[in-house]
């Protein structure tokens, strides 16, 4: 009789024992596994990427230590600053009234750019070496009104937009050895952007 008892009592008992024991495994699995993953170290880069947006207008993407800026031109009246990070393989950027998120692994990144209400989207390749692709007039001339952003192209080309008297004009050719142009007989200096940390990284 207890051998007869034996089997219903497991098969009745078990489904209300298995449940709970099963349900809070789950509930602590994940409790359990998102404290790691929220505590293991981001995976930083130091890279440049550059390319196209389907716009036609170009990009170029530089990241340092997480930290990432990104400069986004036609070369003739259109460019556009986005500060934000480079992580764990994510883009995530924003500048004035646009945001960009993406991908980005040792080959090239991908992802999109809204302004306003414009969606487009980028593709762009990742770059040799370390030397500098985005340059950016000195913090002394955008305070004095004149302001301008540089992309080397992997091909040795150059594309940029320089705000001169309160209108936006292509950049003349910058010279990478001095980070310098002539504007109307007058010298305008850039230096190579690096990205800065975020307030609390």
């Amino acid at each position: 009789a207890s051998a007869a008892d034996a089997p219903p009592a497991p098969s009745g008992s078990q489904p209300p024992e298995l449940s709970p024991g099963a349900s809070a495994p789950p509930a602590a699995a994940p409790g359990a596994t998102d404290v790691p993953a929220a505590g293991t170290p981001e995976q930083k880069v130091d890279a440049s990427w550059t390319g196209r947006l389907n716009n036609g207008a170009t990009i170029a993407i530089t990241s340092r230590d997480g930290a990432a800026e990104a400069y986004v031109c036609d070369g003739k009246d259109m460019e556009l600053w986005l500060r934000g990070t480079a992580t764990d393989g994510k883009l995530a950027l924003d500048g004035k009234d646009a945001t960009l998120t993406g991908t980005f692994d040792g080959s090239e990144a991908t992802g999109k750019l809204t302004i306003g209400g414009d969606t487009t989207t980028f593709t762009a390749k990742a770059t040799a070496g370390t030397a500098p692709v985005v340059y950016r007039a000195t913090p002394q001339l955008r305070d004095a009104g004149v302001d301008g952003g540089w992309i080397l192209r992997p091909d040795g080309t150059q594309i940029g937009v320089l705000t001169w008297n309160g209108r936006p004009i292509p950049a003349p050719p910058l010279d990478p050895a001095f980070g310098t142009t002539i504007v109307e007989g007058l010298t305008v200096t850039a230096r190579p952007v690096i990205p800065a940390p975020e307030p609390g990284r």
